[in-house]
This record gives structure tokens, C-alpha cells and sequence, in this order.
């Protein structure tokens, strides 16, 4: 059944049967009336598009008439409806009429078949283009806020239409969890941008960046002589976001005597200024993000759990890309055509092979680092055509296994007479040190002598799982893949 309804007043039964006829032929689906009253009066199943008027010979432009009254009347609440005057031979206020009604074709008799499929036609390509426009208004209403994320994958296009959902309230504590470079920071801002707060300011604050003495000031502000060379009172960042959105990114990394303090802003929504006596009240939307688990860190108790539980309202988990393979590629080419219009380069593109290797890629600094590879390739292009050579990551390499074996706890790795790269044995290491504590990443920190932040960056780099040693593990040795120059 035809989604095109027209109406037609007609009140020639001859015309009635003939306009129905050519409306049918059209992919129109018309409904007939004698007069203006039994059309008026009738009761209108659906939106009808169209209305194909045969002005009667009584119907003048001039404000006496009763049925032109409400003929007007009628045409102020239905402004949508395309209106179609059929006028009598002779008609000296058809064109005053037109105008009266808002009429948007005129047709005067005899007209013939041909004149009315062209209206037709040209009516029903007229609602298509209005049709598509709003759908695309409609999507990009949904996507509002959103645009600058890229995504085609399943994996991710859940977690979009989950950040839609509670972006519409302004209140609701939101933590953003994934691995470094997953994009936290620019999914914080496309949610704040979505919300209802999008008009006021969003304030990112990189907790880890912030020595811990400076962290409450830096949160709440101090009064003036509050300590050495505080000689003026100053505002806190979360003074700052007052009716919008403070990120607290790595927020893990809040020492663990100002997460009461927080906890008890979430409760009371004031603060107080260092050294201060004044509680201000203050308006701000709290979103968090951190790359650790702080399921952990709270069994660990280096993370209060009532605080957890405040700041985690809604948890969004963004993928890493090489969970999403699928966004690889329109990513790429579009961080290549904003580098090249950014770096003057002209029209670079991206060869098949070269998008390939991108996807066959694991990006362990994820979409960080794709955006990286992408700006070098186009700022050394000189071709035009970017290739799987300009990649650093696509030069010539062999997989090798280094020998490792465990002898009286101690991890012995054998050098081969060819020789190996420094990295392969740092890979090596970290490898034997997970396998050796079961894949618990602060043993082996301790293990390696070196930071959890800097083992979790070399098993990114690496492409290492903790799951990944345990099953190489096998009767005290192992030999782990390795991809070395």
C-alpha cells in the first residue's frame, strides 16, 4: 500500500472517477470527495501529502465567502499539505485564490492527464527529498554531540548507543574505562557535548599529572594565605566547571586521604576552599576515567569502595582497536584527510595494501598511535599515495624464538649465534617474570625492578596478555614468540 495519500474535491462524479483513477496510476492513494464540507467533515486516517482542489465555480477570493473561510481556516493547521488548484475556464481569481490558499500549482481546464502525473510526480520526488532530509536530521540529532567519533564496528556502535542513553541526564556519575590511548578523553567530552550541559564549560584534569600535595588546592582552590606565596584566593577546578562537566582522568591515581574529601563533595555537592570557612555551593556533572582496575585496587583497599560506587554509576568500557578491527580503516582515512589539509599536502590517499596492513596490525597504543603512524606517513609522503612501507611498524621482520629457561630460579636465556635484538630479550623478560607470578602485574613489576606504569606500557608495546605467559609456561620453560629486525 502506497505511504502517498491525496485527497480530492471533485464535484463532478465523472472528475471524481477520473482524478481517482490517475492518482492510483501514480502510486497515489486518493480518497474522493463532492465538496468542501464532506471533505472537511470527514475524518483523515494518516497525513495526506496532497490535495487536488476543483475550485467550484462559487468559490471567489474575497472575504464574504463562508467556504473560502474555512478553506483558510483549514489551510493555517495544515501548512504541510501541498495544495493543487484545478480552476474553471475563465477563472478571473485564480491567482488571488492561489495565493489566499498557499497553492502551490495551478491547473486550468481543460487540463489534461499528462499535466496532472507531472504534478504527481513531481510532488511525490519533492516529499521523498523531505523524507530523506529528515531522517538524515533525525540520525544526526542521535549522533549530536558524537560526531567526532568514528566508529562502524558492532563492538563499538553498543557502546555509542549506552553513552547516548545517559548522556540525556545531567547528573549521573560516569566512569570511562579501557586501556591508554582507547580515546577516554574524547569520549568524555563527546558525551558532555551530547548532555544537557553541553553550554557550559568541560574541564579535563589529569589527576596522575598533579603532584598528590597539590591535588586538593588544584580540586578546591585555596583562600588567600592559606600557605606560602598564596597571597590571593583561587578558584578550584571544580569551581571552574560550576554548571558543566569536570573529567577526572587516571582517577586511580587520587591519593587515597583526598578520596574522602571527594566522596564527601559527591554526598553534599559544596566545597571548601583550602584554609577556608565558606561552603560554595557547586553544579558540576563528574565523569571518570582510568585505565586500571579498580575492582583491585579496592580489594587492595587503595581505593575507597563507597567512592567506587559514587563515581561508577555507569561504567562505559571502550574497546581496544584491535577488538574493533572494523574502525581501523575509517579512521585512518580520516585522520589522513585532516593531515593533509592540516599539513598542506594536498590529495594524499592510501593504497589497499597499505589499509591492510593497518587492519592486520595490533595497535597496542591503540587509536593514539594510529593517529600518530597516520600524521607521520602523511608528513613524509611525497608521492601522493601512502604504501605499507611508510609504516614503522611494516619493515622487514622475521619471527624468532628465544630459547628461556628457568634453573634454580634464575631465567637463563640463550644467545643464538646470529645474534637478537635488545627487544626481544626485554620481551623475553617480561614474559618469563608474568609467567612466573601467574600473570600478577605488580609481582612482576617488583619482579623487573621497574614501575607497574612503565611493565604495562611495555607489554602494550609488545602486544603482551597476561593470560599469554601462563599458557607458554610449560614444565618450568618456555620460548616466546618473538617479532624482532
Amino acid at each position: 500500500m502506497s505511504s502517498l495519500q491525496v485527497s480530492i474535491i471533485e464535484a463532478s462524479a465523472e472528475g471524481r472517477k477520473n482524478l481517482t483513477k490517475l492518482c492510483n496510476e501514480c502510486g497515489w492513494k486518493p480518497k474522493a470527495f463532492a465538496t468542501i464540507p464532506e471533505f472537511l467533515g470527514a475524518t483523515h486516517k494518516g497525513e495526506y501529502q496532497l490535495l487536488l482542489l476543483a475550485v467550484p465555480e462559487g468559490l471567489a477570493a474575497d472575504d464574504n465567502n463562508s467556504e473560502l473561510s474555512t478553506m483558510r481556516s483549514w489551510r493555517e493547521s495544515h501548512r504541510q499539505t501541498q495544495l493543487v488548484l484545478l480552476l474553471p475556464q475563465n477563472c478571473p481569481t485564480g491567482d488571488r485564490l492561489a495565493l489566499v490558499l498557499g497553492a502551490r500549482h495551478i491547473l486550468n481546464e481543460p487540463w489534461r492527464s499528462e499535466d496532472i502525473n507531472h504534478i504527481l510526480a513531481t510532488v511525490a520526488q519533492g516529499i521523498g527529498k523531505r523524507t530523506r532530509r529528515s531522517a538524515l536530521e533525525t540520525r544526526a540529532k542521535q549522533r549530536e554531540g558524537f560526531e567526532e567519533i568514528i566508529s562502524v564496528s558492532d563492538r563499538m556502535l553498543e557502546v555509542l548507543e549506552l553513552a547516548q542513553k545517559v548522556s540525556g541526564s545531567d547528573t549521573t556519575s560516569i566512569m570511562i574505562t579501557g586501556e591508554c590511548g582507547t580515546g577516554k578523553g574524547a569520549f568524555a567530552k563527546a558525551m558532555h557535548l551530547a548532555s544537557p550541559r553541553r553550554d557550559g564549560p568541560f574541564i579535563e584534569v589529569n589527576c596522575a599529572a598533579i603532584p598528590r600535595n597539590l591535588l586538593e588546592s588544584e580540586f578546591f582552590g585555596y583562600e588567600a594565605g592559606a600557605f606560602t606565596d598564596a597571597k590571593e584566593e583561587k578558584m578550584g577546578l571544580f569551581e571552574c566547571a560550576n554548571g558543566g562537566t569536570i573529567f577526572l582522568d587516571e582517577v586511580g591515581e587520587i591519593d587515597y586521604s583526598l578520596q574522602a574529601k571527594l566522596l564527601k563533595f559527591l554526598d553534599s555537592r559544596v566545597i571548601r576552599r583550602v584554609s577556608g570557612t565558606r561552603f560554595l555551593p557547586v553544579d558540576v556533572r563528574i565523569m571518570s576515567a582510568t585505565n586500571r582496575n579498580l575492582r583491585t585496587a579496592v580489594e587492595e583497599r587503595r581505593f575507597r569502595e563507597d567512592l567506587y560506587y559514587r563515581l561508577n554509576v555507569v561504567e562505559i568500557h571502550l574497546p581496544a582497536l584491535r577488538e574493533r578491527s572494523a574502525d581501523v580503516r575509517p579512521i585512518a582515512l580520516a585522520y589522513a584527510q585532516r593531515f593533509a589539509s592540516r599539513l598542506n599536502k594536498g590529495r594524499i590517499g592510501m593504497s589497499e595494501r597499505a589499509l591492510d596492513a593497518l587492519e592486520r596490525y595490533a595497535w597496542p597504543g591503540n587509536i593514539r598511535e594510529l593517529i600518530n603512524v597516520i600524521e607521520r606517513a602523511i608528513l613524509l609522503n611525497t608521492t601522493g599515495m601512502i604504501e605499507p612501507g611508510e609504516f614503522p611498524f611494516t619493515q622487514a621482520k622475521e619471527e624468532i624464538r628465544v630459547p628461556v629457561k628457568e634453573e634454580k630460579e634464575r631465567v637463563v636465556i640463550d644467545l643464538p649465534p646470529e645474534g637478537i635484538s635488545y627487544e626481544a630479550v626485554e620481551r623475553a623478560l617480561i614474559t618469563a617474570a608474568l609467567a612466573r607470578v601467574q600473570g600478577n602485574i605488580t609481582r612482576a613489576a617488583r619482579l623487573l625492578k621497574v614501575g607497574r606504569g612503565t611493565l604495562r606500557y611495555k607489554m602494550k608495546k609488545f602486544g603482551i596478555e597476561t593470560g599469554d605467559a601462563e599458557k607458554n609456561l610449560q614444565n618450568g620453560s618456555f620460548e616466546p614468540a618473538i617479532v624482532t629486525d
